[in-house]
């Protein structure tokens, strides 16, 4: 007698959804004479390395370690760790139904697949091996692409990233909706943030405070809440809190991220315990002038480079520096990514698309603060090595995760554009 499978409570697409994204992945594949895709599990990044396994299966939360086989013609493949069992996936979503237990040996049953699609002396697509956002050097073993190799040894590997990338970058409906509750799960999480910081609260109480609301609201972990707070202000967030208690005066910046069925909204912001000192309210006006006018071009057909300049342009004939950081929105590690700067003419001529989604947060900041902190010397046009912490070294960011459309940028968030004054 077969078992019934019990579908467990949490966010899943329609099998309308899956058809639209297997047909766009097909339909790349078909011109680039790929036959078969792999995607290796990779749980770095916060899952954001597993984007492409969950995009193709629906399959994978809280580091889960899950790869995927897709065939340009046959069934879909997952394979999972032991824990949790297959039956627990089936009750996850209904895309796949193919899915294999390996206990440690994902090269094995990789290669029991492929051999399974007669792929010898096909074109085998590998996402991740190289030019993934943020991990140019690519996020493939190589012990597991070299077992490959020697297996199909007539084969040709070929990097998959840029395809996936590109059926991954414009959005559905459905994705948006996800990406939208995401956001809404951000901006109550910040506004637990309110509530609870006020002087001698350490901070990692605030930040527990604010994990645990993500948490009850269904929200996935891990998840990621960058975090600094101080006066003067630390030059850049890290990635947790100490034990240090908040005091009268400290500027707090945040990036706070929620995950909603793997997709990952995101807010940025700047706000003081008690009232915005002068410098930063200039500042802040600044850096909202310079939003609108991203907001505005934020349209099909304008190119990264474009977007980039916005922030310079701006603060001309001011005393401060500015410089935008905007990036894709969605399963977490999402092409394309412009950090002050890009890596390469790729990303540069980016046309944005209907329906693509970003964080889009210009950083203003004063000189100090360029010789205070160093990215790799070229990212913010200056080679010489960081000072460390100086005085009047200050800078504020906020940024929202926004839809472009024909109008301009829809933003996903509802919160007052305000730097944050509390108590």
């Amino acid at each position: 007698m077969a078992t019934t499978v019990p579908t467990l409570d949490v966010p899943r697409f329609s099998l309308a959804e899956r058809e639209r994204r297997w047909g766009k992945v097909r339909e790349l594949m078909d011109r680039e004479g790929i036959d078969v895709i792999i995607a290796p599990s990779n749980t770095g990044g916060r899952d954001g390395l597993q984007a492409n396994v969950r995009y193709l299966t629906g399959i994978g939360v809280n580091s889960s370690p899950v790869a995927a086989i897709f065939p340009r013609h046959g069934e879909v493949t997952a394979l999972t760790g032991p824990v949790p069992y297959p039956e627990y996936w089936l009750g996850f979503q209904d895309w796949v139904t193919d899915i294999r237990a390996k206990f440690f040996s994902e090269g094995d049953a990789i290669i029991e697949r492929l051999r399974e699609l007669s792929v010898d002396r096909g074109r085998i697509g590998i996402a991740g091996l190289a030019d993934v956002p943020r991990m140019p050097d690519g996020i493939v073993p190589y012990g597991l692409y070299m077992k490959i190799r020697q297996a199909f040894p007539h084969a040709e590997l070929v990097n998959a990233t840029y395809l996936m990338d590109e059926a991954r970058f414009v959005k559905g409906e459905e994705e948006i909706a996800f990406l939208a509750r995401a956001v809404e799960l951000v901006e109550g999480t910040i506004e637990t943030m309110i509530q609870e910081a006020r002087p001698g609260v350490p901070e990692n109480v605030v930040y527990a405070r604010m994990l645990a609301y993500m948490v009850e609201n269904g929200a996935e972990l891990p998840t990621m809440i960058l975090w600094a707070a101080g006066s003067p202000q630390p030059p850049t967030n890290a990635f947790m809190p100490t034990k240090r208690t908040l005091q009268a005066g400290d500027i707090i910046t945040s990036e706070v991220e929620a995950h909603w069925g793997g997709y990952v909204g995101q807010v940025t912001l700047t706000g003081a315990i008690g009232r915005v000192p002068p410098e930063y309210a200039e500042m802040y006006q600044i850096q909202q002038d310079i939003i609108d006018r991203a907001y505005e071009r934020f349209r099909p057909g304008v190119l990264i480079d474009e977007l980039l300049r916005i922030g310079e342009e701006a603060t001309q004939g001011t005393p401060y520096q500015s410089r935008m950081i905007m990036h894709s929105r969605g399963l977490g590690n999402d092409a394309p990514i412009a950090v002050f700067g890009t890596r390469d003419e790729r990303i540069r001529n980016w046309r944005i698309e209907e329906n693509a989604v970003f964080v889009i947060k210009p950083v203003v900041m004063t000189d100090a603060w360029v010789r205070s902190v160093s990215w790799g010397g070229s990212v913010i046009g200056d080679s010489r090595p960081a000072t460390g912490a100086e005085s009047g070294a200050s800078t504020v960011c906020w940024g929202d995760s926004v839809v472009a459309t024909p109008s301009g940028a829809r933003r996903l968030g509802k919160r007052p554009r305000n730097f944050i004054e509390i108590g």
